[in-house]
């Protein structure tokens, strides 16, 4: 068997030389992630007041849906109580509400109620459930700094029947 000869390596080549890295290398990488980092800051930004803002509109649904339930078992009306600071469930006849939700810190919302063209701010206007399941059509748009959510009931079901929302 014969043995070829190995070929010399030649002088640019890696083969027996430090693989160190340069300071220019290092300085463009973390000029990469700096870029991505500041990038992703805003769309988790965006991300958390979108969350915050589907939070509190999960909330008021299930305030809306018990309410309703409320109403249809018990044959007297409900009613979702909108104050400035947060909203209420209240029954007719009791003297405090059944369940209260406060709003986060920073946040606000404003009703739209059928026919209206502009939206009023909350100052303890009732949203009544009647025995029947029958509720007003309504929506709610929730706000925090820039972004906002509105969501729209459906007066049979209490259900979402509609959605907008601006995220920046």
């Amino acid at each position: 068997m014969k043995m070829m000869p190995r070929p010399a390596a030649s002088p640019g080549t890696a083969r027996g030389s430090r693989g160190a890295y340069t300071l220019l290398e290092i300085a463009l990488v973390v000029a990469i992630i700096v870029l991505l980092v500041g990038a992703a800051i805003p769309l988790v930004s965006g991300f958390t007041k979108e969350q915050r803002l589907r939070e509190v509109a999960r909330e008021l649904l299930v305030l809306a849906k018990t309410a309703r339930t409320d109403a249809m078992t018990t044959g007297r009306a409900s009613e979702v109580v909108f104050g400035r600071k947060g909203f209420s469930l209240w029954r007719v006849g009791d003297e405090k509400p059944t369940e209260t939700f406060m709003l986060p810190r920073g946040m606000e919302y404003a009703l739209r109620p059928l026919g209206a063209e502009k939206l009023l701010r909350p100052d303890d206007q009732a949203w009544i459930f009647r025995p029947s399941g029958l509720c007003e059509p309504l929506a709610v748009r929730m706000m925090e700094d820039d972004a906002w959510l509105e969501i729209e009931f459906d007066p049979l079901t209490a259900s979402l029947s509609g959605e907008s929302f601006f995220i920046p």
